[in-house]
């Protein structure tokens, strides 16, 4: 029996040590909740489950995020419901102010609150908040939205005040009584005039007035060609001028009908000059708000004496080219002639489509004016070759006259009409069709630009760029068609007549009424049309570019200058992905930004077209609510969603972290057990060494 080490005792001991710790363990536990409560506990456990804290933790302020972002959403359609008050009342305003019935005193008081509507829906955009953040200034707008919205807009309103304008020029109006009484007057003047009540309406009839320059066309012609030009002048006045109007009048009825029966006059200037191919040009002098000054000069030196029937088919041809561009300055006066907003030489179309267009008319493939085989193209040329040949003379800009602008514009214009037309065929009545389609569209107020991205979607300068590769195979088509005719649209099925037949111009019979319009003066050089303000006002309808010029820059919709913001991003989730961004836009919504500014009631005119103004600003508005509705809605999907994640990834968290009590508390009572146990036996065995002293004694 030894003393110095007493092993029983050691071992009771060790093994009393290692109970304790587990009861200290389990007790901690049961007391705090958690399995884990160090990272000795459960180290990949508690890797796992403080990853899913930091979900659950983000995703519980995401759907505050949220929520905050359904009350901002909700703040700014409750100001835009009042705008909607607003707008409804100003329309009923202007519904009211449009009727006859009111005398001038009367729209006054109408236009009061009106501009009192304007101004409160300016403060509301102004003051509108949340959270120091302003919903309705355009803060927070989609970039560019509320310039493309303005533009369509200004477009729609355009085409309303076009039809509005050309259904009230259809009549004329005279007074019964008042101080206009037996007087024809215009709608505006017996709008706004008390007591005046209608008679009977007259048809419209599109006039003016016309001043020569007084100077003679032979005037500054060598004296020896004076009887030949005195004797050739009558056959221009009575015959190839009018035919060639007739001509284009058919061709493209939609652009030019309107023009029937209307007066107006072009002077004639005869001269000779050897050194130039010119054989016939025409002129346009802008002479003001309400005036156009139109010239028709012919080149004596080409013609023959007596005139052949080559001659005479050359310069038909001719003739029908600048007439064209004649008419073309009459009827889409903005682009032809570069006015903007009362200013000259600001927007001009590019000169290929000028004389493009012309050549379409006239012809690109007759002898005396083949642009199309002077650029190496014929109908045997392969899709290649085409492609080359219009690379080397591209369409520009603006050109020097050369065969980018003449041969290349014609076959651009001309694929523009085939495309028009539905681009299935290159026959000479379905590029009449297209072609007309195109003018008429830019005749109501289309751009060149819009009227390219329509039919080729791509820009103007897009389509310069690429036509030689876009338009190779119709080019092949149209020169294979065409074959050895003139390729003009407007002599008749692409047809040339042989030297010896008839004219290239319908034999058709001239009428009177193309005599009027384009009425060649046998006196003067120079004819100055003076348009009543009230029947035509001339320098409406299409430009080349809208007014916004064209450079080497594509062109662009200016920024609205409230415009600024770049929307308000909600953060719903609990990464940085971007896809956890929702990116609420809302646009300007001042009176300038919804066309309300300036809405006038003061006559019956202005508060008609008024009420498309609102009704555009109505439809804005009602756009950008619905808009509003769609984010609300998916805000509260995405708080349903952010909810059930949370839940779900709390469950799956409890499951690492929590203590399972019952089971704990199993394992706390065998521990506890083994815990006294072992407080015993260390008690007993520390008494076994005691037995020695039996053996002393």
């Amino acid at each position: 029996m030894v003393v110095a080490h007493n092993l029983m005792a050691m071992n009771s001991q060790r093994q009393l040590s290692m109970v304790s710790g587990s009861v200290s363990k389990k007790a901690e536990k049961l007391s705090s909740g958690y399995k884990i409560n160090r990272a000795a506990d459960d180290a990949a456990g508690l890797s796992i489950s403080e990853k899913m804290r930091k979900q659950i933790r983000g995703l519980t302020k995401a759907t505050e995020n949220a929520e905050d972002g359904i009350s901002m959403v909700q703040t700014a359609d409750g100001a835009l419901s009042e705008v909607h008050d607003m707008l409804q009342r100003m329309n009923e305003l202007c519904v009211q102010a449009a009727n006859g019935t009111n005398s001038v005193s009367d729209r006054q008081n109408i236009q009061d609150e009106v501009s009192q509507l304007i101004a409160e829906i300016d403060r509301v955009a102004e003051t509108t908040k949340f959270n120091e953040i302003s919903l309705l200034d355009g803060s927070i707008a989609k970039p560019g939205r509320n310039a493309c919205t303005t533009a369509i807009n200004n477009r729609k309103l355009e085409a309303i005040k076009e039809k509005y304008e050309a259904d009230k020029k259809k009549l004329t109006l005279t007074a019964l009584n008042g101080e206009n009484a037996g007087k024809e007057v215009s709608v505006d003047e017996l709008a706004n005039t008390d007591g005046t009540k209608l008679v009977y309406t007259i048809a419209y009839d599109f006039q003016t007035t016309q001043s020569g320059d007084g100077k003679s066309p032979t005037q500054n012609l060598d004296p020896s060609l004076v009887n030949q030009a005195n004797a050739f002048i009558p056959t221009l006045q009575n015959s190839i001028v009018p035919q060639a109007v007739q001509s284009l009048l058919r061709a493209y009825p939609d652009t030019f009908s309107y023009l029937n029966n209307s007066e107006i006059g072009i002077g004639l200037e005869m001269y000779s000059d050897s050194g130039s191919n010119v054989l016939a040009s025409a002129g346009l002098s802008y002479g003001g708000s309400d005036t156009l000054g139109f010239n028709l000069r012919v080149n004596m030196a080409h013609l023959n004496s007596p005139m052949t029937v080559a001659d005479r088919d050359k310069l038909e041809v001719t003739i029908v080219h600048e007439m064209m561009h004649t008419l073309m300055y009459e009827a889409l006066t903005n682009g032809m002639t570069g006015n903007v907003d009362g200013q000259f030489g600001k927007d001009t179309f590019p000169l290929w489509f000028i004389e493009g267009m012309a050549q379409t008319a006239a012809g690109g493939c007759y002898d005396g004016n083949d642009w199309v085989a002077g650029l190496g193209i014929g109908s045997s040329s392969s899709e290649t070759d085409i492609t080359n040949a219009i690379n080397r003379a591209p369409l520009t800009q603006s050109g020097n006259g050369g065969a980018s602008d003449y041969g290349t514009g014609y076959l651009a214009s001309m694929y523009l009409g085939y495309l028009a037309a539905g681009g299935n065929s290159v026959a000479q009545a379905d590029m009449s069709k297209g072609l007309d389609t195109i003018m008429k569209e830019i005749r109501n107020g289309a751009s060149l630009d819009d009227v390219v991205q329509k039919y080729t979607q791509k820009s103007l300068k897009q389509f310069q760029n690429d036509f030689g590769t876009i338009g190779a195979s119709f080019v092949k088509k149209l020169v294979t068609e065409v074959g050895q005719g003139t390729g003009g649209v407007a002599t008749g099925s692409y047809n040339k007549a042989p030297n010896g037949g008839s004219d290239i111009l319908s034999d058709a019979d001239v009428t009177g009424d193309a005599l009027k319009l384009f009425q060649v003066s046998g006196s003067d050089q120079w004819i100055y049309n003076k348009y009543p303000a009230d029947q035509m006002p001339i320098y409406e309808g299409g430009t080349a570019t809208n007014g916004k010029g064209y450079g080497e820059e594509p062109l662009a919709i200016a920024a609205n200058k409230r415009a600024t913001g770049f929307g308000s991003a909600l953060h719903v989730g609990s990464e940085t992905d971007m896809t956890n961004k929702l990116i609420i836009y809302i646009d300007a919504m001042d009176a300038e930004s919804l066309g309300v500014d300036k809405v006038d009631v003061r006559t019956v005119d202005l508060a008609t077209i008024s009420i498309e103004r609102v009704a555009l600003a109505l439809a804005q508005v009602s756009a950008q609510r619905s808009e509003l509705g769609a984010y609300q809605n998916r805000l509260e999907h995405t708080v349903n969603n952010l909810g059930n994640v949370v839940e779900n990834t709390t469950a799956s968290e409890s499951q690492i972290r929590d203590t399972d009590m019952a089971k704990e508390m199993v394992a706390y009572s065998n521990v506890s057990i083994l815990q006294q146990a072992g407080q015993s036996m260390l008690a007993q065995t520390n008494q076994s060494n005691q037995g020695v002293l039996s053996l002393i004694a």
